[in-house]
């Protein structure tokens, strides 16, 4: 079989961009997710997510791989249930970041490596490392803005995504410097025992660029912002459309789409 393993990005690519805890799955999803499992090949997701908003997903989609969280910070075994990969901003570091981003007064939230999400930005979490910093919904201007800015540290990575909504907005994620969904994809490919030319990932935003590009074939959304469209091999049906499951349809289960 060419392709071994599916990847597909969350939010603005599963489900809805901002989609609660609640969401519930298309059958023609669950059952083609189900299919391609039997098949052997392996379903996965990339999210910018904490394993505790994507834990209802893991459970109704009862996958048994590897999975990205955290934009690449952490790596959990689906089937262990236990976190294989960590890397985290140092303490030090994530001062220095904070410290930076207190000049824009935007909603924000850190979450430390014990898990702890913390909101208020007048009391950073104090000789923590952190899994990430993450600014929210702010407008593409804001959030260049702020991209350009907290760019020039050192060690740390960030990236942008979209939220889908009208008008748009945009999220800012800040991590450690190693954290990457191509990086993160490697060691998967690499613990799986197969090949980076036997990957298809699917996404929709900016922070998933580095996870279609390091892929044997890259699948945009129909609801994908330009660059990911740009850059794509195949571009699927939205979200809306249930476009994961024509993917694994066309590509794995070649049924008549």
């Amino acid at each position: 079989m060419k392709y071994r393993l599916i990847i597909a990005d969350v939010d603005g690519t599963l489900v809805k961009p901002n989609a609660d805890k609640s969401t519930v799955f298309s059958d023609r999803l669950t059952k083609a997710v189900e299919k391609c499992q039997k098949l052997g090949v392996l379903f996965s997701i990339a999210t910018a997510r904490s394993l505790e908003w994507v834990d209802g997903i893991v459970k109704s989609l009862k996958l048994n791989s590897l999975i990205i969280l955290d934009n690449g910070a952490r790596i959990y075994d689906c089937m262990t249930e236990r976190y294989i990969f960590n890397t985290y901003i140092p303490a030090p570091k994530a001062e220095e970041v904070m410290k930076v981003l207190k000049q824009f007064p935007y909603e924000k939230y850190y979450v430390d490596k014990d898990k702890r999400r913390l909101y208020d930005p007048d009391k950073p979490p104090k000789f923590k490392d952190l899994v990430k910093i993450v600014i929210l919904h702010i407008s593409p201007y804001e959030a260049q803005e702020v991209f350009e800015t907290i760019s020039s540290i050192k060690d740390i990575r960030v990236t942008k995504s979209v939220s889908g909504t009208i008008p748009v907005k945009e999220s800012i994620h800040i991590t450690n410097y190693d954290a990457a969904k191509d990086k993160a994809l490697k060691r998967i490919v690499d613990l799986s025992g197969i090949s980076m030319d036997q990957v298809l990932a699917i996404g929709d935003s900016y922070n998933d660029f580095s996870l279609l590009t390091s892929s044997g074939y890259k699948v945009a959304m129909g609801n994908a912002v330009a660059e990911i469209k740009a850059i794509a091999d195949y571009i699927a049906p939205s979200y809306q459309e249930d476009g994961v499951a024509h993917v694994l349809e066309k590509f794995i289960l070649k049924e008549n789409v």
